[in-house]
């Protein structure tokens, strides 16, 4: 691949590029097993691109068994040639069953790039939702598996986070075979948001929780307030009603306290905060900072920052564990993390 000065308008996909041509230097014999590979700086100059895009090459490469990186020390190949020619049986899944809560725009997008991605190894898809009902979900995994199905399915938004501040985003599982599991470490994206508002000069911030599975982003809200040293009365969290109305409601309350940072669960608690910092003639983000999570068209369309939960690496995860699950005659029992970005606009 040819170094390039730019980025092209679809670099969200350049990742792929990069993780594919690495892939056939290893499969080639370039690279062998034992063998030291590029660091990531060095690969950053030869394709002319991000430290966070060739980060996501190289995972791939992990997740698919390529590579091993060593923290502090480097990156090795355990590919091996002749380990990879031995034949395994490889499962013959019928098809995909993804089962989620509801159809939200976040799943809604989620589902969309799966279900891509899945047509493409070919495998069928069905898709059910059981509207929080965990009975329901619990009947429709069981089915599911006992059909002889992979089933890729988001766990109950009431399962609590990681010890780390990670939750749980998705599931892979089929009747033989451990669960693997990707996560979204909500506990950095909350440290990330805090840091962000208390850079654009918030010193007072406020965690708006609607319903929902939201024990990560409390852990980093809390951690980072207290690893920058600042008072108690410098953050509090608080529980609101569901939607832009919930979040204008909870905002009103806690600008009237004096609270003018606000990092809110979802982006439609975010945009009912910040119409409520707006109605309070404070502008954005010099006199308020609003901070939603989800990245969705709403955010968007309204200029609102927010916390991005990568839902293309979160595909890109689990298709690479159904590859792993077709190509190896198992499913893997590992878990893999991403970490949220924050997508800066103009609250």
């Amino acid at each position: 691949m040819r170094a390039r000065a730019q980025e092209p308008a679809d670099s969200r996909y350049l990742y792929e590029q990069i993780y594919t041509e690495l892939k056939e230097e290893i499969l080639s014999g370039k690279y062998r097993k034992g063998d030291w590979f590029p660091p990531e700086r060095v690969l950053k100059d030869r394709f002319g691109t991000t430290h966070l895009t060739v980060r996501n090459a190289l995972a791939k490469l992990v997740l698919e068994g390529y590579i091993e990186r060593y923290s502090g020390k480097g990156t090795v190949v355990i590919y091996s040639r002749e380990g990879a020619a031995i034949p395994r049986a490889a499962p013959r899944f019928p098809w995909a069953h993804m089962i989620l809560e509801d159809l939200d725009e976040a799943n809604a997008a989620l589902l969309w790039r799966l279900e891509a991605r899945l047509r493409k190894v070919p495998l069928a898809v069905r898709v059910s939702c059981h509207g929080g009902d965990l009975l329901l979900e619990r009947g429709l995994r069981r089915e599911a598996e006992q059909s002889g199905a992979l089933v890729i399915y988001a766990p109950a938004r009431s399962a609590g986070a990681e010890p780390g501040g990670a939750s749980p985003a998705l599931c892979v599982a089929s009747a033989a075979d451990a669960v693997g599991s990707i996560l979204v470490d909500d506990a950095a994206g909350a440290r990330r948001a805090v840091g962000l508002a208390l850079g654009r000069g918030q010193r007072r911030i406020a965690l708006l929780l609607s319903a929902g599975r939201w024990s990560g982003l409390q852990r980093g809200f809390s951690d980072e307030l207290a690893a920058r040293g600042l008072p108690p009365d410098a953050g509090t969290a608080a529980a609101c009603g569901p939607g832009v109305d919930g979040g204008a409601d909870a905002a009103r309350v806690l600008l009237g306290a004096g609270f003018r940072g606000f990092l809110c669960s979802s982006d439609e608690t975010a945009a009912g905060a910040l119409a409520a910092v707006r109605s309070a003639g404070l502008a954005t983000p010099g006199e308020a900072s609003v901070i939603g999570v989800g990245d969705t068209r709403l955010a968007r369309a309204l200029r609102l920052t927010s916390v991005d939960p990568g839902l293309d690496l979160l595909a890109d995860r689990a298709i690479a564990m159904v590859l792993a699950a077709l190509g190896e005659g198992t499913l893997p029992a590992t878990a893999v993390t991403v970490v949220p970005d924050i997508q800066v606009r103009d609250t």
